[in-house]
């Protein structure tokens, strides 16, 4: 009941209330506003289509913060750059000063220096061009007999050819090096056995060639011999093909004979039916004249002795002697015998076309032949239908055991993703941990459908896999990793930098973790309980690969790669933490 006293019941009807309460609040509003209104929702709802899904929305402002993230540290690198190349400016300003400095006080010594040089190659010059001057006036005689300017030029020219007679006699040394290195080489090698090598190879393939010549003469006296056949062969088949053809034009003709035949049977067997329709309306039209003759009493004269009248039916047979002559003479006996010579006629013609119709004597023999066929077709039906009896069988078999295999998997890594999950996030804090557990979408049919994995990190409400942060999402990933790993154990793992998006407490339970679940410790666990560790599996080796101390401490042993710049290679030392565990 509303504060108006309009009463309203569970099946939607209202009654009572005062005038001017919900009726007239209902039409405060007219149609123009309900129209705007509506105009103004279907643009939201199309802005909100334009927008998308939340689901979409969520990974846009998840990308967008991941960028946003990715952004941050590059302005963070940035500025630093920025710092580093700021000091590195100033060093290089003060450096540009210092050697400004050091040009400015150089200079005047340099300048010194450069007039010391020009003067000492002015000086050098003309002592070169007296020194000239009188080896030519020594050697002017000898510059003439050679037929040069000077002695220099006869200078040049012998030192060119001293240096091609050198080059000459180098190039000359070292052929016959060569020729004396080949010539020993040729004495040393075993020419004898070669030789023998290559007459016996010499022989073989004489032979070979002698035994081809001979197999090649055979296969063109055999070429010859079936080229003969074949060519009686295609004579033989264009025999074949014209009589073949004379065959269809005689069976095409005989077809349209037996068609025609068909078709004039039909006819004539159209128009016997007609008349036997006749007959039989004849026949029921005097059944029911003596049906009502009878109803009516009336008696009607018959023949005493049917054998008079030369009928053999066994029905009564009526005397028609009694009627009057009016009903006798209803047709003419001209035109009653007319019409018995047309029918006779058409009967004879009919018997006649019947007779020449000659029965199909192969009918019996083609039934046979299909009775055959058919016993095949059946037979070859029944075992296919076997067949895929069998093959239906056996792929259920293999859905049954496929189906089975999964369920037991998934029944494992179900039951023990949560027990991994809590101990990858407990902690002093939170003693139980988070929850983690899988769900089938299809719990009838799984392969047609997927598998939904939820994890809920402590003190968080349920949300989806995409809405975890990076950290969550890899701790969830290594318990359905770890949790598969329990139902078919592998002695090995190799972790690649798994812990790049953990912080400092997730790292150190995730190590805390894989090192309490190593070959060592569990062995350990093993010798004092006997039982296998149902939490996670059996125990495993690892190498992790991480940047993270709080990651690598926790190891038995360190590899660590570095950079060798004497050799330009990469270099690993080992260090055994073994020996320093608490």
């Amino acid at each position: 009941v509303t504060v108006d006293g309009i009463l309203l019941t569970k099946s939607g009807t209202m009654t009572g209330g005062i005038s001017g309460g919900m009726e007239a609040r209902s039409k405060q509003w007219d149609d123009k506003a309900i129209g705007d209104i509506k105009k103004t929702k279907e643009r939201y709802e199309l802005e909100m289509e334009s927008l998308g899904s939340i689901r979409e929305m969520q990974m846009k402002e998840s990308e967008a913060s991941g960028k946003i993230s990715g952004l941050d540290k590059k302005i963070q690198y940035s500025v630093i750059e920025k710092v580093n190349i700021k000091d590195k400016l100033a060093k290089l300003k003060q450096e540009k000063l210092n050697v400004k400095e050091e040009i400015s006080r150089i200079e005047p010594e340099l300048r010194k220096l450069q007039n010391q040089t020009e003067k000492r190659k002015k000086e050098i010059e003309k002592l070169e061009n007296r020194i000239n001057v009188i080896v030519d006036r020594i050697y002017d005689e000898f510059s003439k007999s050679v037929g040069v300017n000077n002695i220099r030029e006869y200078e040049e020219s012998q030192l060119k050819r001293a240096q091609q007679t050198a080059e000459e006699r180098i190039s000359m040394s070292n052929q016959m090096s060569k020729l004396k290195s080949q010539l020993e080489y040729e004495q040393k090698r075993d020419m004898d056995s070669r030789i023998r090598e290559l007459e016996s190879n010499l022989d073989s393939l004489d032979k070979e060639l002698k035994r081809i010549q001979t197999k090649e003469e055979k296969d063109e006296q055999g070429t010859e011999k079936y080229t003969s056949e074949i060519d009686q062969l295609n004579t033989e088949v264009q025999e074949l093909k014209s009589q073949l053809d004379v065959c269809e034009k005689a069976m095409q003709k005989m077809k349209k004979q037996r068609s025609s035949i068909l078709t004039r049977i039909g006819e004539s067997k159209s128009r016997i039916n007609l008349k036997e329709t006749q007959i039989e309306q004849l026949h029921s039209q005097r059944q029911e004249i003596i049906e009502k003759c009878e109803l009516e009493q009336i008696e009607l004269p018959i023949v005493d002795d049917p054998m008079e009248t030369g009928s053999s039916m066994q029905s009564p047979v009526f005397d028609y002697s009694q009627l009057s002559r009016s009903h006798q003479q209803e047709l003419r006996p001209s035109e009653r015998e007319k019409l018995d010579l047309e029918f006779k006629h058409k009967m004879d013609n009919l018997v006649s076309e019947i007779e020449r119709t000659a029965p199909n004597l192969k009918a019996l023999d083609q039934y046979v032949a299909l009775q055959e066929k058919e016993r095949e077709v059946v037979e070859e039906f029944e075992a296919a239908r076997k067949e895929e009896k069998e093959i239906t069988d056996r792929y259920n078999a293999i859905k049954q055991r496929r189906y089975e295999l999964f369920t037991e998997a998934f029944n494992h890594i179900s039951s023990n993703i949560d027990k991994i999950y809590k101990q990858l996030t407990k902690s002093s804090t939170h003693q139980l941990g988070g929850t983690a557990y899988l769900n089938l979408e299809n719990e009838d049919d799984p392969f047609l459908h997927g598998i939904k994995y939820t994890a809920m990190p402590p003190t968080k409400r349920f949300r989806d896999m995409e809405q975890l942060s990076g950290g969550e999402k890899t701790v969830a990933a290594l318990a359905l990793l770890f949790s598969i790993h329990s139902y078919k154990p592998s002695p090995f793992f190799i972790l690649d930098e798994v812990d790049a998006a953990l912080d400092n407490l997730n790292v150190a339970k995730v190590a805390g973790f894989i090192r309490s679940k190593s070959c060592e410790n569990s062995v350990r666990r093993s010798d004092s309980s006997n039982q296998e560790d149902s939490e996670g599996g059996n125990g495993f080796q690892s190498i992790v690969i991480s940047l993270k101390d709080t990651f690598y401490d926790k190891a038995q042993a360190l590899v660590g790669v570095y950079r060798d710049s004497e050799r330009g290679c990469s270099r690993t030392l080992t260090f055994d933490l073994t020996k320093y565990r608490e």
